[in-house]
């Protein structure tokens, strides 16, 4: 008898195969990267800034000379000059000295305070100060927002744009990201035809293709379609092999007999350095689902039901991608109320689809329908999960609803 595999076990057999995954990486331009994943620790080989700093619109003078400033007894001092913006100042503040100075300024040296301007006013070479002003007030020291010799981006670290932002303010041009990952996607059934072909008798349509090729750009990979192959072991075989050649991870969907998921059992075990990790699953949907290793890259055999296998593809394929790239769960969730009661009886922990209504609460809404049903995804803002312990959920419960 077949012992079927609990999800958090197969999790954690994606985990102990594939976690050392050896990802190729590129070199590309950062505007390039957002989004990208970085290949290696990135550090700062400058401060940032690389020099005193203003960061207001004001003057620069000694601190100390102005504790005693106020209202009716204002500090005085002599402006000798100007800090004109992106210039090193040929001049020293002295005693009773002060200059202008704007924001992004470079900060004259034995200056170590910016008066705001809002605070002072200028008359005949003399500014009057009102208000005291602390050490380093207003003013952004050498290296204080990032040190030279600091890893400012860690390997795998996504970038988004403020990441960007970083490397640019290092005055990095380029940056090593780890290549997405490649998947091919195949599609197999006698019954499974392409939308640009003629329906007639008992043909469907590929679907799952298209959901999952589509599916595939949300994520860190580049898919690759290699057409409908029929119930025949030879020619699944020899696309499998032509598929597994270029890329990381393959995709089988099957057809909806048994013939077809033997021969795609058949055609991963009988390729060198394969092995099967997983034969079936203790979960509703996707109990059909194979997960296999061969060599270093991973074969999916998802069930042909389209809710079933995009459903799959989110549960496993995306764990797997998430595991290869060092991500956590980067799955989107909410949590909602149950908007009414639902049963299950399986005896497998049951995944259900449910629309979300927003309100003055979050509802989640049941929805129910065969597996073989594409707009049962169609009106579906997510899933939730029902233990197999248990047998259902009431109206009212507060669920994790994992969107898609």
């Amino acid at each position: 008898m077949k012992v079927l595999k609990t999800y958090f076990e197969v999790f954690e057999i994606l985990k102990n195969e594939f976690y050392d995954f050896n990802l190729e990486s590129e070199k590309i331009y950062i505007q390039d990267a957002v989004f990208r994943i970085a290949a290696q620790d990135i550090i700062a080989d400058i401060d940032v800034p690389h020099f005193d700093k203003s960061t207001v619109d004001g003057y620069a003078l000694r601190c100390e000379e102005t504790f005693e400033a106020n209202d009716e007894a204002p500090a005085m001092f002599e402006i000798i000059g100007e800090v004109k913006t992106g210039e090193v100042p040929d001049f020293q503040i002295q005693k009773r000295q002060a200059a202008r100075i704007f924001t992004g300024g470079y900060v004259p040296q034995n200056a170590n305070s910016i008066v705001m301007l809002e605070n002072t006013i200028e008359e005949d070479g003399k500014l009057y100060v009102f208000k005291p002003v602390r050490p380093s007030e207003n003013i952004i020291k050498k290296g204080e927002d990032i040190k030279k010799g600091n890893v400012v981006i860690k390997k795998y670290q996504k970038l988004e744009p403020v990441q960007i932002g970083v490397l640019a303010a290092i005055g990095r041009k380029e940056i090593e990201v780890f290549k997405k990952i490649r998947v091919g996607i195949i599609s197999t059934g006698d019954e499974i035809i392409s939308p640009d072909e003629k329906l007639d008798s008992a043909k469907i349509y590929d679907v799952n293709s298209f959901t999952l090729f589509t599916s595939c750009y949300r994520e860190y990979a580049l898919p690759k379609m290699y057409g409908i192959v029929k119930d025949d072991f030879e020619a699944l075989k020899d696309i499998l092999y032509k598929a597994l050649q270029e890329n990381d991870i393959v995709l089988i969907s099957g057809g909806s007999s048994v013939g077809t998921y033997d021969n795609t059992l058949k055609a991963i075990e009988s390729l060198k350095d394969s092995k099967v990790l997983v034969d079936g699953v203790s979960i509703k949907p996707g109990k059909p689902t194979i997960v296999a290793k061969v060599g270093t890259k991973a074969v999916f055999g998802l069930p042909g039901h389209p809710v079933s296998c995009l459903f799959i593809f989110n549960f496993f394929v995306k764990k797997l991608m998430d595991i290869i790239l060092h991500q956590q769960d980067t799955s989107r969730k909410v949590f909602a109320k149950m908007k009414t009661s639902i049963a299950t009886s399986s005896g497998r922990t049951e995944f259900m689809f449910v629309k979300l209504h927003f309100g003055d609460e979050i509802l989640a809404e049941p929805l129910y329908g065969k597996s073989g049903s594409i707009n049962l995804l169609n009106n579906a803002s997510g899933y939730i999960r029902v233990d197999a312990t248990k047998t259902g959920i009431r109206a009212g419960d507060i669920v994790e609803v994992i969107l898609i």
